[in-house]
C-alpha cells in the first residue's frame, strides 16, 4: 500500500521528464511565402516566375506551407503578407522569398509589384511593398526561425527618374532574433536574371538547399562559391544572420545521428544516410559531355508500388532494398548535343527541339556503344546506365509519395500527357513533344526530369522483384527484355510514377525512349 500512495508522484516525475523529448519529437511547422514577378512594364524580367514557382516547389519538398504568388500587384502583394504574418504565428520556422525588381530609396529596401506607377523616386514609397513590412511580421511572431531571400537586385528600370544613384539593395540593419537575410548580390551591386530557366542565384539555391545534413550558411557558402565561379567574381551572394542555432533545409548525415526505428510506408524515406562527403564531391562533370553528376548517398528505401497504387502494371512485390554504396546520377537525361559530341550524329526524331533536348529514338544496344566511346574517350571505366534500384531511389530523392513531386503531378512538374491526370488529381498541359533538359524544377537531390520527357533505359533484364530484403539489386543474369523507367511525354500521369517500371527488347528504338547516365565514385 505504500507504493501506491507514491505511484502519481513517480508518475508526475517521469511525466515531466518525458515532456522535453515529447516536444523536440513534435514536427517542425514550416511556413513560407514566395513571390515572383516578371511581367513589369518597363523592365520585363524573364525567370522571376520559374523562380518562384521551382522554390516553392521545392520547399513544399521540405515541409513547408507555402503560399505562393506570381506577377502580383500591390494589393495582392500587401494580402499576401498579411495571411503570411498570420501564418507565422502558428509556425516554428517562416521563409520569405522575393525574384523580381527591388529598389533602395532613402536607406530601405522596396518590392516591386507588377502594375507599379513610378514616375519618380518619392512614387516607390507608395507604389511599392517595403522590406521591412515582412521583417516587422517575422518580428512580432518571435518564431525561432526567420529566413529572408532577396533574388530583387536587378537593374532599375526607374533609375532615370531617380534622384539618386543607388545600385541594389540596402543592408536591413535592424534584423529580428533569429533571423537569416540573404541577398543575391553583394551592397550596391545588381544580380542577373539569367539566361536559363532560373536566374544563377536560384539555381544555385535550388540545387544546394536540398543537400542532406547541410547547415544552412553552408548552404549559402556554396551558393556564392558556385555564383562566383559562374559569373567571374561579378555576383556574390551576401547574407546577415542573428542565428543562434542551427538550421538545416533537410536534416540527414551528422545533423540525423540518432536511432532510427523500423521502416514502414509512412515513415521510411531514408533508414541511413552516410556523413557528408567532402564539399568538392558534391557534384563531377564529365569533360567530354560537359554534363554534371550529383552525388547520390548511400541508404534504404521501399521499392515498387503500394497497394493504393497498383494499376495494370504494378504486379510486383513491393520490398526493402539497400544502397550500399554512394554514385552519382547525370542531372539531366543526355542531350542531343551530348550524343552528338560521342557518337557524330543524331538520331533523334524531334531535332527542331534542339541540342539541350532529351536524345530519343535510340535502343539500349545504342547506348552500349555510347558508353563504350565515352569511356574510351575519357579513359575510364566509370560511365554506365544504373540498375533498376538505383534509377528508383534516386528518382524518388527520400519522397514516399506517387511521385517526387508529391501525390500528383502537375503541368508545371513535367513533361507528360496532362490529359490523363492521376486518379484524383487536375488534368495537365499535354505539350506533345519533348522539351529541354532541366526546364523544370529538380527533386531534392538535383536530378531533372526523373517524371516525363523520355523514358530512361536502365541496365537491368525485366525480372520478377525478390521477396524480403536485398541489398544492391542488379535484375536477372539473362532475359528477353531490358526495363524503362520514368514515363515520357507521351504518358498518362500514372505510367510516369518513381515506381512503374516496363520493358521492351534491348535493339527497340521510338522517340519516346532516352536515358541518362550513372558514374561511379
Amino acid at each position: 500500500m505504500k507504493a501506491s500512495r507514491h505511484l502519481p508522484t513517480i508518475l508526475m516525475l517521469f511525466l515531466l521528464l518525458l515532456a522535453p523529448l515529447i516536444a523536440h519529437a513534435a514536427p517542425e511547422k514550416r511556413t513560407a511565402l514566395v513571390i515572383g514577378n516578371g511581367a513589369y512594364e518597363p523592365g520585363r524580367l524573364k525567370n522571376p516566375v520559374n523562380d518562384a514557382t521551382d522554390m516553392a516547389a521545392a520547399l513544399k519538398r521540405l515541409g513547408f506551407t507555402v503560399i505562393l504568388k506570381t506577377n502580383a500587384k500591390q494589393r495582392e502583394m500587401d494580402d499576401a503578407v498579411r495571411e503570411f504574418g498570420r501564418s507565422l504565428t502558428r509556425s516554428d520556422v517562416g521563409l520569405f522569398f522575393f525574384a523580381g525588381h527591388g529598389v533602395q530609396v532613402g536607406g530601405s529596401n522596396y518590392l516591386i509589384p507588377v502594375g507599379a506607377r513610378i514616375e519618380k523616386e518619392e512614387d516607390v514609397r507608395f507604389e511599392a511593398i517595403d522590406a521591412g513590412r515582412v521583417l516587422s511580421e517575422m518580428d512580432v511572431a518571435n518564431n525561432g526561425v526567420n529566413i529572408v531571400l532577396l533574388d530583387a537586385c536587378r537593374n532599375n528600370p526607374f533609375a532615370r527618374s531617380f534622384r539618386s544613384d543607388s545600385r541594389g539593395l540596402a543592408i536591413i540593419g535592424q534584423v529580428p532574433r533569429g533571423a537569416f537575410i540573404s541577398y543575391a548580390t553583394a551592397p550596391g551591386n545588381v544580380a542577373r536574371d539569367g539566361e536559363g530557366r532560373n536566374s544563377p542565384y536560384t539555381g544555385a539555391l535550388l540545387q544546394h538547399m536540398q543537400t542532406p545534413g547541410t547547415p544552412i550558411e553552408t548552404v549559402f557558402k556554396r551558393v556564392r562559391q558556385k555564383l562566383d565561379s559562374e559569373t567571374g567574381g561579378k555576383q556574390v551572394p551576401w547574407e546577415s544572420s542573428s542565428l543562434k542555432g542551427d538550421f538545416y533545409f533537410v536534416p540527414g548525415g551528422r545533423a540525423e545521428e540518432r536511432p532510427t526505428p523500423a521502416p514502414s510506408r509512412q515513415d521510411f524515406a531514408m533508414a541511413s544516410r552516410p556523413e557528408a562527403p567532402p564539399e568538392d564531391a558534391r557534384t563531377v562533370s564529365s569533360p567530354t559531355l560537359g554534363a554534371e553528376f550529383a552525388l547520390i548517398p548511400a541508404g534504404t528505401f521501399m521499392m515498387g508500388s503500394p497497394a493504393d497504387e497498383k494499376g495494370r502494371y504494378d504486379n510486383e512485390t513491393q520490398h526493402q532494398v539497400t544502397i550500399s554504396k554512394p554514385f552519382y546520377m547525370q542531372t539531366t537525361e543526355v542531350t542531343q548535343g551530348q550524343w552528338q559530341k560521342v557518337m557524330g550524329s543524331n538520331p533523334s526524331h524531334f531535332k527542331n527541339c534542339g541540342a539541350d533536348c532529351p536524345v530519343e529514338t535510340v535502343s539500349w544496344n545504342d547506348i552500349q556503344g555510347f558508353i563504350r566511346k565515352l569511356n574510351q574517350l575519357e579513359g575510364t571505366d566509370k560511365y554506365r546506365l544504373p540498375t533498376e534500384a538505383q534509377w528508383e531511389y534516386a528518382s524518388r530523392a527520400g519522397s514516399l509519395t506517387a511521385f517526387n513531386t508529391g501525390a500528383c503531378l502537375s503541368a508545371g512538374d513535367a513533361n507528360y500527357n496532362g490529359n490523363y491526370p492521376q486518379e484524383g488529381c487536375g488534368k495537365g498541359e499535354y505539350r506533345e513533344k519533348t522539351v529541354k533538359v532541366g526546364s523544370f524544377a529538380p527533386n531534392a537531390w538535383g536530378l531533372y526530369d526523373m517524371h516525363g520527357n523520355v523514358w530512361e533505359w536502365v541496365q537491368d533484364w525485366h525480372g520478377n522483384y525478390p521477396s524480403g530484403s536485398v541489398t544492391d539489386p542488379e535484375g536477372p543474369a539473362a532475359g528477353s527484355y531490358r526495363v524503362y523507367r520514368g514515363g515520357s511525354w507521351f504518358s498518362y500521369a500514372r505510367n510516369c510514377r518513381s515506381a512503374l517500371r516496363l520493358n521492351y527488347v534491348p535493339g527497340d528504338r521510338s522517340y519516346y525512349l532516352g536515358f541518362r547516365l550513372l558514374r561511379t565514385r
